[in-house]
């Protein structure tokens, strides 16, 4: 797996002189656009004899709020219609990032209409400090990932490598409703390192977000 990390660098000016040997080209530019295409192609759900087992009894048992403390955000609540052993769980896993953040926010109502029983969250190291977003019209249940008994960025297989067994690498998880892991869609490395990027970041978000839908679909044809 690439884990080439794009966090934060996205939004911090590096300059560049007119002479640059590495300034972008067309050329250069249409062999970034294949190569991220190619991973993004590479990018599957994932068969349930191959999935990893996630024990989703343990995240949601975790210490979790509902909403950023002190804001005026309203709580997602879904839970009414949480039924075990037939829900899908999405998982967005946060640490730099808020893109994914938003993307998911967005398109919950459209995921809502596919799966009626879906469940969303957001896993943070501490959700008592953290704010997952600026622009959000809601905000989901946060589950805090980290503490002495348990670490969910481990188990999930999203453990940065450069965070200090603290922080995860960014991504939306698609559990089925056994608990398998049967999608991770990278935001910030990996295929999608490119997904802020000017010009071609808003297709990086489509494929990614087609393929979200295209797994929910495809886990309530499962059912």
């Amino acid at each position: 797996m690439d884990v080439t990390i794009n966090r934060k660098r996205s939004r911090a000016s590096t300059s560049s002189t007119p002479d640059d040997s590495r300034a972008a080209t067309p050329f250069t530019d249409t062999l970034k656009r294949t190569k991220t295409d190619n991973e993004l192609d590479s990018l599957n759900i994932i068969h349930p004899s191959e999935a990893w087992p996630i024990d989703i009894s343990a995240i949601l048992a975790s210490p979790t709020i509902p909403t950023v403390t002190g804001s005026s955000l309203q709580p997602y609540d879904n839970a009414a219609n949480h039924t075990p052993g037939k829900s899908i769980y999405i998982l967005c896993i946060q640490g730099d990032y808020e893109l994914h953040y938003d993307l998911l926010c967005s398109h919950l109502p459209t995921l809502h209409l596919i799966s009626p029983t879906l469940q969303a969250f957001l896993l943070c190291r501490d959700p008592s400090t953290h704010t997952p977003s600026h622009t959000a019209p809601f905000c989901l249940p946060m589950i805090q990932a980290v503490s002495p008994s348990h670490n969910h960025f481990v188990k999930l297989g999203l453990l940065h490598p450069l965070g200090g067994g603290q922080y995860p690498l960014d991504a939306v998880v698609v559990l089925d409703a056994r608990g398998r892991r049967r999608l991770v869609l990278p935001f910030g490395w990996g295929a999608g390192r490119h997904v802020d990027n000017v010009g071609g970041g808003k297709g990086v978000q489509d494929r990614l977000m087609g393929m979200l839908r295209g797994c929910v679909e495809e886990l309530e044809r499962e059912m």
